[in-house]
């Protein structure tokens, strides 16, 4: 078994298609038929079910397929990793962030380490939560930023910041003359929320069926601006992180007050695959981030402690 088994296998895989994956490769189907023969009989484990139409993996072929895709992962890598290794502080680091992300704080946090190491790229992604959960199984992102506790079984992970939610209504509901609002007072109001690839959107219906209401939904959006624009409007209600909410004064057609009964709190955490491997320039983010975040909490406490 070399490194070329593996190659063809995981193309194999991917494509669901010997002729695709020879045409990807360069090479003759009958070659690759030939290379995955050789691997099964080494491994005395059938890993495709082959007929007409598709080629399928079997039980066997899922598991060395995750084995596999490691270990190419990392030969690829190699020569980059190496010389990084070497503390050429250089690279790329391919992020996940949802459009609900704290953006001062994460914009301060990229801009710090992008002064610390000015050699490594960093690629942005907006996608919402879910989207971002399945870029970071699938490789196609190194590290994302996701608003819901995170599956421990599949992902390493680390708690980045919390804030509570608030209500958005047109100022001339009479929720607005409310200090504080109860999700179930918005249960006669029409609700302006994020897609459905957000979690946001997910916890919003899940505490309201909770409470015993399905809230009418006129409008979802990915876009915040639109978002209270839509509510300025008169169209509905929105729920957002409070960081999020434009203060009372911006725009004097809403008015943001604090959700109450339940108290919802959005998360961030940051991850990434566990079990993957990752490249220096993703693991220097992971430890800039976490000491910057240290730094910032302690700032944090001290302010408390002098006010």
């Amino acid at each position: 078994m070399d490194f070329h088994h593996l190659k063809y296998f995981v193309e194999v895989a991917d494509q669901k298609s010997f002729s695709k994956a020879a045409r990807n490769l360069h090479i003759s189907q009958s070659a690759i038929s030939r290379t995955i023969k050789a691997l099964e009989d080494e491994l005395g484990v059938v890993l495709f079910m082959r007929n007409a139409k598709s080629v399928e993996l079997t039980d066997g072929g899922t598991i060395f397929l995750t084995h596999a895709k490691r270990v190419v992962f990392m030969f690829e890598h190699l020569k980059t990793d190496f010389e990084n290794e070497f503390r050429l502080e250089q690279g790329s680091i391919r992020i996940g962030i949802p459009p609900i992300t704290d953006a001062p704080i994460f914009a301060q946090l990229l801009g710090e380490f992008k002064k610390v190491y000015p050699q490594i790229d960093l690629e942005l992604y907006e996608q919402g939560s879910k989207k971002v959960e399945i870029s970071v199984q699938e490789g196609l992102i190194d590290i994302g930023i996701i608003c819901t506790k995170p599956n421990p079984k599949e992902f390493e992970s680390f708690y980045l910041t919390s804030d509570p939610l608030s209500v958005i209504v047109p100022k001339t509901s009479p929720l607005a003359k409310e200090p504080e609002i109860r999700l179930d007072m918005l249960s006669e109001e029409s609700f302006v929320l994020h897609k459905d690839d957000f979690n946001l959107h997910d916890d919003i219906l899940s505490n309201c069926k909770k409470i015993g209401f399905t809230p009418k939904i006129v409008f979802e959006t990915s876009q915040r601006d639109l978002m209270l624009q839509t509510v300025s409007s008169g169209l509905g209600v929105a729920i957002l992180p409070s960081r999020l909410c434009p203060p009372n004064s911006a725009d004097g057609n809403i008015a943001v007050r604090p959700l109450t009964e339940p108290k919802m709190t959005h998360h961030l955490y940051a991850i990434w695959k566990k079990g993957r491997y990752l490249s220096r320039a993703a693991r220097l983010w992971i430890e800039f981030t976490k000491d910057h975040l240290t730094l910032l909490n302690k700032e944090k406490l001290d302010d408390e402690i002098r006010g």
